[in-house]
């Protein structure tokens, strides 16, 4: 589900010039704003609407139609190449995509590009989940820390 924010049209530009003098998106200004919020505890750091758990060897990720299991020592590799993923541009990211596709399988999970970011694709069910860029980061933090 995505959220539409319903700003002042002043506003809206305000945050497009903080965007531009910081040479970033409007998108990834908030991603930062939230961060800093996280950072100095306000609010924790899991994602709203997608567990990550340890279970035993395993790490588990569920979120509204997906679930999806990896064994925990792979958690890394997982995280690595979210991070990877999202930072990367859709023409990048389909001229690397098998060696994507052949990093993701050594955790179980596969990923496909989107505009501005990734699906996450469940080895149990096939469902797909998409993930902004700066989501995608934060998740491979969530699998990162469930690894340890």
């Amino acid at each position: 589900m995505a959220y539409m924010l319903r700003l002042p049209d002043e506003r809206g530009a305000q945050l497009r010039q903080i965007a531009e003098k910081k040479n970033t998106t409007v998108s990834e200004l908030i991603t930062d704003y939230i961060r800093s919020e996280i950072k100095a505890g306000t609010i924790p750091s899991n994602i709203p609407g997608i567990n990550v758990a340890k279970a035993g060897e395993s790490i588990a990720i569920s979120a509204p139609g997906f679930e999806a299991s990896v064994p925990a020592h792979k958690g890394q590799t997982l995280a690595d190449l979210l991070r990877k993923s999202a930072a990367l541009t859709p023409s990048a990211f389909e001229h690397k995509k098998e060696w994507l596709e052949g990093i993701a399988a050594l955790s179980g999970i596969k990923l496909k590009r989107m505009g501005a970011g990734v699906r996450i694709v469940s080895p149990i069910t096939g469902a797909e989940y998409p993930l902004a860029s700066g989501v995608a980061e934060d998740l491979a933090s969530e699998i990162e820390r469930a690894a340890k």
